[in-house]
């Protein structure tokens, strides 16, 4: 190409530099307390029934709305800076049940996830706090934090619903009262309350160790061309753009081979549980 061999290490040095922008740039900035969480209102694209499209949907929409819950609205979530992605997004179905004063909260997990894990009965209170009861976790609330998260690990919503209102009426008796008004709009903005400080401390260290990680396997592999062929050759911008391809490529690859592992483990332990419930 005719191009004289300072101007090609300069290109190099730009297109390595370019490329390990992609996730270094928002590793930074989420290291340095940078990660922002949104949420907003989508509008109806599928209308309030049950999508016959979406079994993951179907399955998980059907027990809540079986619980006398009903639509409230769509909705969704936006993480910016996590960690050494730009943006997270995901999109969430919000049911509400006010007898009950509580609400039912699916969220897909984002690509390539992308599924319906479950949902989570949410409560918020006039005093700021937020109970959270999840169907994939296990754990037990502490009434002294401000987001309470607790969780059973289940199918069956009917046992984290019965958790969730176990303590409830426990923190009723301590003195709490449920915020009176339930709409989408108080529920989203105490989830941005809430989930925006975890949002900003997980992905903080998770974009730390990213840059830790990655900066010392590019030191390591690219200190022995720099030693023997000298900082200027174009030796040491190539090896660090070829391996933050490599890199780029393994961790994409093993990402969705790990996100289609554990669609297949959901989908067939929902199966196993309609197979289960057909016969009885």
């Amino acid at each position: 190409m005719n191009i004289d061999p300072k101007t090609a290490i300069i290109i190099l040095w730009g297109v390595a530099a370019l490329v390990l922008a992609w996730t270094w740039v928002p590793a930074l900035i989420s290291s340095l307390g940078g990660t922002r969480y949104f949420t907003g209102l989508a509008p109806d694209l599928e209308g309030a029934e049950r999508s016959k499209k979406e079994p993951d949907y179907e399955f998980w929409a059907g027990q809540i709305q079986a619980l006398g819950y009903e639509p409230l609205g769509f909705a969704w979530s936006r993480i910016n800076f996590a960690g050494p992605e730009w943006a997270v997004f995901t999109p969430l179905r919000i049911f509400v049940h006010r007898q009950k004063q509580c609400y039912a909260v699916m969220q897909k997990a984002p690509a390539p996830f992308w599924f319906w894990p479950g949902a989570i009965f949410v409560t918020t209170w006039t005093d700021g706090t937020l109970l959270i009861s999840d169907n994939n976790i296990a754990a037990e609330p502490n009434p002294d934090d401000e987001l309470m998260r607790q969780g059973v690990v289940t199918l069956k919503l009917a046992e984290v619903e019965l958790a969730h209102l176990v303590t409830m009426d426990v923190l009723r008796k301590s003195g709490r009262k449920p915020e009176p008004e339930l709409t989408v709009d108080v529920l989203l903005t105490a989830l941005h309350k809430h989930f925006g400080a975890e949002a900003r401390k997980n992905f903080s260290r998770a974009g730390t160790q990213y840059l830790f990680a990655h900066g010392l396997i590019h030191i390591c592999l690219s200190t022995p061309a720099a030693y023997i062929a000298g900082i200027g050759h174009w030796s040491v911008p190539l090896v660090n753009l070829v391996l933050a391809f490599i890199m780029l490529y393994g961790e994409s690859s093993q990402k969705r081979q790990y996100a289609a592992a554990v669609r297949a483990a959901f989908r067939s332990k929902q199966q196993g549980w309609d197979e289960d419930r057909d016969e009885r």
